[in-house]
């Protein structure tokens, strides 16, 4: 009599529990002689692996693969940390990882060891050009303020950098927030000397330039080495975006995780209205920054609730999808991407919570 198992992929680890079963079937077919010359060994191997699908479908044994997902640090991403905090994420396989930089972040979602990221929109574009199928799930918010081009004392307006050097990281925000002010101050980019700076060396390009392109916390902390601000993404609105994007492969095998992750960060954000110095409190020591410092930071960005949230996200042509096709044209001017990007559903509103709570 030969029993047939089906070939399944488990969530589970079940290798120590399946080699016990065995153990104990075996030891049970030696004590019974009769039974044992009926069934051979290749038989209680199949027997065994039955019992162990049968006994892992009744009881919650082992744990789902973790949805891990990397932020750098910005603070339209500290509501999925202070999730976190406030254990909403309890009892889950949801994992955040910080990472030192967006850069660190990109490199790790491409080579598989995070599910899910954190990112400018100019960066999701960035790995959709290099054929990653990524879709966005979530808008963390819009810079109002938190991107900055800051100078060193005595460069008080923007016509002032002309044949100065300012230190810019090369990325898409880097260059639309340049480009920007360079054309609110009557400038050309041949006006200027631009010097490549990655978000770690900020504090050391600052010294070593006359200005600097930068965002939070950053900003915070070079403002109170003196800098100088001269512009600010409060004056491009909706133009640079943060978004969570995850891969349709991930989207089909982890969808309660993802919509637990988003429903953790709408239900921060719900804590961190009603309760602003607790919440601030929490987040200070991560941000690196005192608790009303950490709040003032949050002036600087806007959070789109749920709705809005469905509103940019909803359609098969949605408005973030308009603004990326006009982005990534953007980036293609400016050769930081190498290739024209097909759109085709690339945003997804399926993890939304179903109204604002």
């Amino acid at each position: 009599m030969a029993i047939v198992v089906p070939k399944l992929k488990l969530k589970y680890k079940k290798v120590s529990l399946y080699r016990f079963i065995i153990s104990q079937f075996m030891d049970f077919t030696m004590k019974t002689k009769k039974l044992h010359k009926i069934i051979n060994q290749q038989h209680i191997k199949q027997m065994a692996l039955v019992l162990t699908l049968l006994l892992l479908s009744s009881c919650n044994y082992g744990y789902e693969a973790p949805l891990r997902i990397g932020t750098n640090q910005w603070p339209g991403y500290e509501p999925f940390y202070l999730a976190r905090t406030l254990n909403y994420y309890q009892n889950s396989s949801i994992k955040l990882v910080e990472l030192p930089s967006a850069s660190e972040v990109i490199h790790a979602l491409r080579s598989g060891n995070l599910e899910v990221a954190a990112l400018t929109l100019d960066e999701a574009l960035l790995l959709i050009s290099e054929g990653l199928d990524l879709k966005v799930i979530l808008v963390t918010d819009f810079s109002a303020g938190g991107d900055v081009l800051l100078s060193k004392p005595g460069i008080d307006s923007l016509e002032k950098l002309k044949g100065k050097k300012i230190a810019v990281e090369y990325t898409a925000v880097g260059a639309l927030l340049l480009d920007s002010a360079l054309k609110a101050g009557g400038l050309k980019l041949t006006d200027i000397q631009v010097v490549g700076c990655t978000l770690s060396d900020h504090i050391d390009c600052y010294g070593s330039n006359d200005a600097i392109v930068t965002f939070e916390p950053m900003r915070t902390i070079l403002l109170d080495q003196n800098a100088t601000l001269l512009y600010d993404s409060s004056q491009i609105p909706g133009k640079i975006v943060d978004v969570v994007v995850t891969t349709k492969e991930v989207i089909d095998s982890h969808p309660e995780s993802l919509s637990r992750l988003i429903s953790g960060f709408f239900k921060a954000h719900q804590y961190l209205d009603k309760n602003p110095i607790k919440a601030a409190q929490f987040m200070s020591k991560r941000m690196q920054l005192s608790p009303s410092k950490v709040l003032n930071t949050f002036k600087l960005i806007q959070l789109p609730s749920i709705d809005e949230n469905r509103k940019l996200l909803l359609g098969s042509k949605s408005p973030l999808q308009r603004t990326a096709e006009s982005l990534s044209q953007f980036m293609r001017d400016r050769k930081l991407l190498n290739r024209e990007i097909l759109f085709h559903n690339l945003t997804n509103d399926q993890f939304l919570p179903l109204a604002d709570q």
